[in-house]
């Protein structure tokens, strides 16, 4: 299982987030926008390539992996 620290220090950065099958499986790969805190813990969101929001509660992520930014041309 992913720390809920580690998640808030990716915030800002390019990740590839594998989902455990009660967090409905796959992977989403985009920025980690914003990191929320609630009552039933860390709430991640993810906007993927596509510029769609993906919400994502920390405790369904089952690999977090941070990507190199691209240099700008």
């Amino acid at each position: 299982m992913v720390s809920a620290d580690f998640v808030r220090s990716l915030k800002g950065r390019p990740a590839v987030v594998r989902l455990t099958s009660a967090g409905g499986g796959g992977s989403v790969r985009g920025t980690i926008s914003q990191c929320l805190e609630s009552a039933d813990g860390l709430v991640v969101f993810v906007v993927d390539e596509g510029g769609r929001s993906h919400t994502i509660h920390y405790q369904h992520i089952a690999e977090l992996e941070p990507l190199e930014s691209s240099p700008e041309a």
